[in-house]
Parts: C-alpha cells; sequence; structure tokens
C-alpha cells in the first residue's frame, strides 16, 4: 500500500531525525519493526540478535525506513535499497524528483538518520569514552594538522575536540560512499577556538559543506553534504509512534526522551 508525499525539502535543507533505543515505547512496536525488514534485512536482524545488537539494528531500519516514507511515495515496508560497490545504500524504487539522499549512524543508545534532496550526504554519531587513552587513535588516523590542532588544546579539551574531528572525518568519508579508500589522514578539518567547523582541506574542497550537529555528555554527531548547507531541521521520532521538531540546542539530549535517564549539554 502506497502513502502520498508527506514531506518536501528545499534545496540545501538537511533533516536530521533520531531516536534513542532505550524508549520504552519502542517496545510495543517490535512486531510491527520486525515486518518492515526486508528477507536480508530480517536474517541480518536474526543474526545480531545473538550477539547482543539485534534490537540497536531494528530500531535503525526502523526509523530509516518510516523517515524514508515521509518524503516518497512507498510506505516503509515497500521501500527496496541498493548499495553501491563500497556498501552504501540507495533508494532503488522511489520515482520521486529531486532525489532524496539519506545517510544513518548509530552508536549506543542512538539512532541519527539525515535526509536531504540531490545531493550526497553523510552522518556520523559516537558516544563518548571518557577514557583518554582513546586519544592514541587520532596518531593513526588525523592529519599533521589536526593532531597539531587536538594537542593544542587544554587536556580537560581534548576529548571534546578528539570527537568533533572524528564525527567530522567520518562524516566526510561516509557522503562520499567510498568507504575507507579514502584514507582519514589524507584530508583535515579545521575547528575554531569554541569547536565549531571553520574550513576543510581535500578532494574537491570549494563542493563539500560541513556541520557538527551537537555535542553533549553522551554523543557528539557531525554532517557532511557535496553542497552549501542551507539550513537543519531536528526531529525526535519514535518509529510509528510521536514525532517531535526539536531545536538544534536540544538534539541528541536524552531531556527530550522520556524521563529517567537525562544528561545535560556541555557545549
Amino acid at each position: 500500500m502506497t502513502s502520498a508525499l508527506r514531506r518536501s525539502l528545499s534545496a540545501g535543507v538537511v533533516d536530521v531525525w533520531f531516536s534513542f533505543t532505550n524508549d520504552n515505547r519502542l517496545k510495543a512496536a517490535q512486531k510491527d519493526y520486525e515486518e518492515m525488514l526486508s528477507q536480508s534485512e530480517l536474517e541480518q536482524y536474526q543474526q545480531l540478535k545473538h550477539v547482543d545488537n539485534g534490537w540497536d539494528y531494528l530500531v535503525s531500519r526502523a526509523l530509516l525506513r518510516t523517515v524514508l516514507a515521509e518524503y516518497c511515495e512507498l510506505s516503509p515496508q515497500e521501500i527496496e535499497f541498493q548499495v553501491n560497490d563500497f556498501g552504501k545504500p540507495e533508494l532503488s524504487n522511489s520515482s520521486v524528483s529531486p532525489i532524496i539522499q539519506f545517510n544513518t549512524a548509530h552508536t549506543s543508545g542512538l539512532i541519527v538518520c539525515v535526509v536531504t534532496r540531490d545531493k550526497a550526504i553523510g552522518v556520523d554519531v559516537e558516544c563518548r569514552s571518557e577514557n583518554p587513552g582513546i586519544l592514541d587513535v587520532a596518531e593513526d588516523y588525523f592529519s599533521a594538522l589536526e593532531l597539531q590542532a587536538l594537542k593544542s588544546r587544554d587536556e580537560t579539551q581534548q576529548l571534546n575536540y578528539f570527537y568533533r574531528f572524528w564525527t567530522l572525518k567520518e562524516a566526510y568519508i561516509k557522503a562520499r560512499g567510498e568507504g575507507l579508500s579514502i584514507p582519514l589522514h589524507d584530508f583535515s578539518v579545521v575547528l575554531g577556538n569554541d569547536g565549531e567547523f571553520l574550513e576543510f582541506f581535500g578532494p574537491d574542497a570549494e563542493s563539500w559543506d560541513f556541520r557538527l550537529l551537537g555535542q553533549n555528555a553522551a554523543y557528539t554527531a557531525a554532517l557532511s553534504v557535496n553542497g552549501r548547507i542551507a539550513g537543519l531541521n531536528f526531529f525526535h521520532s519514535v518509529p510509528l509512534g510521536p514525532q517531535s521538531e526539536q531545536s538544534a540546542a536540544n538534539a541528541f539530549d536524552l531531556g527530550s526522551a522520556p524521563a529517567g535517564d537525562r544528561r545535560h549539554r556541555i557545549g
């Protein structure tokens, strides 16, 4: 059964959808989520259930399918995907024009899905670790410019800046859709004194735009688009359930989830 086109996107606008996987309201729709899955997704889900990742996978597919159904002529279960040579998915059976571009990311407790029109897009989200040892990863993956900037920060700020660099770089890799054939240390993102994105040095640098979507005590998220980002909208979603538009300041804050586990933004 098809559904009418309900949402449109202006050029350059990105809609950012997210769902917290510990939201108690999700469990009531578990059977409906399972029925959305394609055969290959169902097989993947069954495999992941045995290693404790099944629930996050199920919610991520439900969020993606219900979000895409907001923009195209298909119901969530009718949506079909194809992948490029590096595994990046795209819609294969939607006739909506302009072309819907999307990407997803998930980390412990949080699923993010971004949607725009025509332009390649990538998103990354990371659950913050308080282990300073994670900074050692930067030596292997950050450019010399990024390493210098990271080490110039006060020790109390370095973890925040590490996650900002990391998510921006991962978002770019995912938007390119070429996997790690693009080494992470071969391009650079530049952050300002307050941690905001300033500049990008890499292939076709003038074609790319970036945004830090948010950083709080739990999560850091970032976005990359092969074109200018004209605006952002944030939506908290329980797939097949309530949706609410969020301010950029409150995005990914557990305060927008049901009362219980809540963390405060740190900048």
